[in-house]
């Protein structure tokens, strides 16, 4: 009686939730050029892939965890995206939203793929097997008047399995309620992470990602690499050309309508703006395309400096403006 009773709440539950499938074809997108890095996760769909976003990309899964499948329950793939349909048939227990619960549906097979493999024989085999996240995330702990430092990373690994920027954020920001220092094992890459708007120093204190990589400095290892280890100084070796900073080429100028900026690496995302002889910042444009084209009409006759920052490595160039 009680396990019906609780199966009957896991289906209303779900009939609250938006319906998700495990593949979303509208993720796909194999332009997106995803690092050749094996840090594999272990899609809802049953499949291993590389990393993280191959698994999206290429995949159009929708949810994974880390490590290689073995198409058993003890994957602890979370079903919580998944939707069993509006049926009140007890099916087993699963991880559902970060818990172990009495799942209830229409049955294991959505969109050609049978979930059945995760489901375990026991609440206690569940729980035994899988790291429960409901407790680990305690929105309770947000507190606004807490500034975090957030362009010095130390990185920490969370009980949710994820590595986080620092304590600081950890706790107030992503509301994790355990930790321990350093970033999780086997967390190299995730493109998450990255954010080429982020403050990043201008300062040059390389280090040398897992991904064998050479960055400016750490903040830009974390937001432009995406990357959460790495060592102090640069790489001896890199599998990849290290990164240098980019040689602008600015035509035409003097310019009075629309500018083509270029001359950088394009396998990373590149932060351009246009700063006036006051320091203000009068336009701003992200790219990962070879070049950008800025629209520069309008903006008063005179001299300006175009900035850009990629992986953390400065370029400037003058640009004058024409009436």
């Amino acid at each position: 009686m009680k396990h019906a009773l609780l199966a009957l709440m896991t289906a209303v539950l779900a009939a609250q939730l938006p319906a998700q499938t495990c593949v979303d074809s509208t993720l796909i997108d194999p332009t997106v050029a995803c690092l050749t890095l094996w840090a594999p996760v272990c899609g809802c769909d049953g499949v291993t892939y590389s990393n993280d976003c191959w698994a999206t990309n290429y995949g159009g899964v929708t949810s994974w965890v880390d490590g290689e499948c073995t198409g058993t329950a003890t994957d602890c793939v979370d079903l919580g995206g998944v939707d069993f349909g509006l049926c009140d048939m007890a099916m087993g227990v699963v991880m559902y939203n970060g818990s172990c619960t009495y799942l209830s549906g229409c049955g294991w097979e959505v969109d050609e793929v049978d979930y059945s493999v995760y489901s375990f024989a026991s609440m206690e085999d569940c729980q035994a097997s899988c790291p429960e996240t409901s407790e680990c995330l305690d929105p309770s702990l947000a507190d606004p008047s807490v500034d975090c430092n957030t362009v010095d990373p130390a990185p920490v690994c969370g009980c949710d399995s994820l590595s986080h920027f620092n304590d600081c954020v950890a706790t107030y920001v992503d509301f994790v309620s355990a930790f321990e220092p350093g970033a999780c094992p086997g967390d190299c890459y995730d493109e998450d992470r990255i954010d080429a708007t982020a403050p990043c120093p201008f300062n040059y204190d390389p280090v040398c990602g897992c991904d064998s990589i050479t960055y400016s400095n750490a903040c830009t290892a974390w937001y432009a690499g995406g990357i959460a280890q790495w060592t102090l100084g640069p790489c001896e070796t890199s599998s990849v050309s290290e990164w240098e900073a980019p040689q602008l080429q600015v035509a035409p100028n003097p310019a009075s309508d629309r500018v083509q900026v270029g001359g950088w690496h394009p396998a990373a995302p590149v932060l351009l703006r246009v700063v006036g002889l006051d320091g203000q910042v009068v336009l701003e444009h992200t790219t990962q395309s070879a070049d950008a084209r800025l629209n520069v009409h309008g903006l008063a006759r005179g001299m300006y400096v175009i900035q850009a920052q990629q992986n953390g490595f400065p370029a400037v160039h003058q640009l004058f403006i024409l009436e």
